[in-house]
């Protein structure tokens, strides 16, 4: 009877024996490795100021024709894109806008596909 009871007091013993131990290692792995600083953003930047649309109509109106052309080209190919992609107009920027140049033979493809259309031939 007693041989039953030493049985289950060393395995107790020897589980919460194996638990002091993980707590032990896990303590030296923490101060081995460390908690790292934590990184502190800079302010963060100031909102653009929201001018009234009487003001911007009028600088609109002020441009010359060529250069309000262009703002609404901007415009038509920013909200085509917002539509394609469902993302809002304000996500992206339009960098820059130019014509392509005219291809050799009047096609307005890539190379690989004027290749492809010389190919069939």
């Amino acid at each position: 009877m007693q041989n039953k009871w030493m049985i289950m007091l060393a395995g107790i013993g020897t589980v919460f024996a194996a638990l002091i131990a993980i707590i032990g290692m896990l303590e030296v792995f923490h101060l081995i490795f460390g908690a790292r600083p934590e990184k502190k953003r800079p302010e963060l930047a100031p909102l653009p100021e929201i001018h009234s649309p009487t003001v911007a109509s009028k600088a609109v109106q002020s441009q010359p024709a060529a250069q309000r052309d262009g703002a609404e080209l901007v415009a038509v190919i920013a909200a085509a894109i917002a539509a394609t992609t469902g993302a809002s107009p304000s996500s992206f920027r339009v960098a820059s806008i130019s014509a392509s140049p005219e291809s050799e033979g009047g096609f307005n493809t890539p190379v690989w596909g004027r290749i492809e259309r010389f190919a069939r031939k």
